[in-house]
């Protein structure tokens, strides 16, 4: 936070919800030596475990990226030419997971497509070679990449379920199963094959992650053009179900399960889901943290606030951005937000970008969208009455 008199200034974190191991029909006990972990429920997964997810991402006026493991929404069988992504390999069938309750989750997916972002997280989750598990899907638990050829056939296959099911668009975000990734391996790893997909965000436990070379930042790093923002570890362990909230709020991602999220008794699933919300909402710092509208903007919050530089002087605020030319800009929105304290009702004047927006949070609270000019090394503010020679008012 950078004060001038009677303001202060800050890129506020925007805290972004990721739920994991959602898609999952079947239930997760018994788990046979080598069969799939699923979400960790006892019961089958129903249609309205999709809406307890709509109704989190209306309480917090966010849409959260659901990781998605896509195995048992095949309804043409086409894995059996995928051996490696399932536990059934060539012998795939998954007609007991094909029915009404399929189509009914598909229309709550597409229906709310503006509500809940898919993201990819896997086929199966793990890895089978001649029927054995080995975890996990894309990398082994040394952050080994399983064969190209078979990450190429996953990711295609992904692709192709998800078109069987209206579950557009596809996906722009990466979640490892399992936290087991690899970083700064260049072509030959697997940020290449996702941006190539259209993939260019990913989150996962750095600190877990195989290292091939030093990340650009403590809980950031690029490649290919596709970032990756740390998460740390998941705020309660994933097969938890109706989970009692707890997370430090120190960082960008609150990471979750879907099984924590839901109860045994489904028809309780939205009471867990309401107390998460108002843990959610009474825990973000009000004037350091805001609720991410979607991924892309808590990840250009993130880097904003990690790398621009602010300061203050001469009656004007400059937020030098010329740090931020370094991560790849496609992975980054077009606009980032600061939030002012001690404003007021105050005009801004603005140079190097425009103000697209200027909201009252309260009476003394401002929130401000940026939208930086594409050549511009830095914007700078200054209240209306004391603009600097060549500012312009947006």
């Amino acid at each position: 936070m950078i004060s001038m008199p009677g303001l202060e200034i800050t890129i506020p974190m925007a805290l972004q919800l990721v739920v994991e191991d959602v898609g999952w029909w079947g239930k997760s006990h018994p788990v046979g030596p080598h069969g799939p972990f699923r979400s960790g429920l006892h019961r089958r997964h129903h249609p309205s475990d999709y809406l307890a997810l709509v109704h989190l991402a209306e309480q917090l006026n966010m849409r959260p990226l659901i990781a998605f493991v896509a195995c048992e929404w095949d309804r043409t069988n086409l894995l059996r030419k995928v051996p490696t992504a399932t536990w059934m390999g060539s012998d795939w069938d998954n007609s007991p997971n094909v029915g009404p309750w399929l189509d009914q989750a598909a229309r709550t997916l597409s229906d709310h497509r503006n509500r809940l972002e898919i993201g990819l997280h896997g086929v199966g989750h793990e890895y089978w070679h001649r029927g054995r598990r080995s975890r996990t899907e894309f990398h082994d638990q040394m952050g080994k990449m399983r064969p190209r050829a078979h990450i190429e056939a996953h990711l295609d296959a992904f692709a192709e379920i998800m078109d069987q099911n209206g579950l557009g668009p596809h996906p722009t975000a990466f979640v490892p199963p399992g936290l087991n990734h690899c970083f700064g391996e260049g072509d030959r790893g697997i940020h290449h094959l996702l941006n190539r997909r259209g993939i260019c965000r990913v989150t996962t436990d750095l600190t877990r992650a195989k290292m091939v070379r030093a990340p650009q930042h403590a809980r950031m790093a690029w490649e290919n053009e596709v970032l990756i923002i740390d998460r740390g570890s998941a705020a309660v362990p994933w097969h938890v179900t109706a989970a009692r909230p707890r997370f430090s709020f120190a960082g960008p991602v609150l990471s979750l399960h879907w099984a924590n999220l839901l109860d045994e008794d489904r028809q309780r699933s939205l009471t867990v889901v309401q107390r998460w919300v108002d843990y959610i909402k009474n825990g973000i710092d009000p004037l350091q943290q805001m609720l991410a509208p979607d991924t892309a903007t808590c990840w250009t919050q993130f880097a904003y606030r990690a790398m621009s530089r602010i300061a203050t002087g001469a009656g004007q605020v400059t937020i030098d951005m010329r740090p931020l030319r370094r991560i790849p800009q496609k992975t980054l929105k077009k606009t980032f937000f600061i939030r002012v304290v001690g404003a007021g009702s105050i005009r801004w004047r603005s140079h190097g970008g425009r103000i697209e927006r200027c909201r009252g949070q309260s009476a003394a609270v401002q929130l401000l969208t940026l939208r930086p000019d594409d050549d511009a090394d830095a914007i700078r503010l200054t209240p209306d009455g004391q603009s600097p020679a060549g500012a312009v008012n947006r």
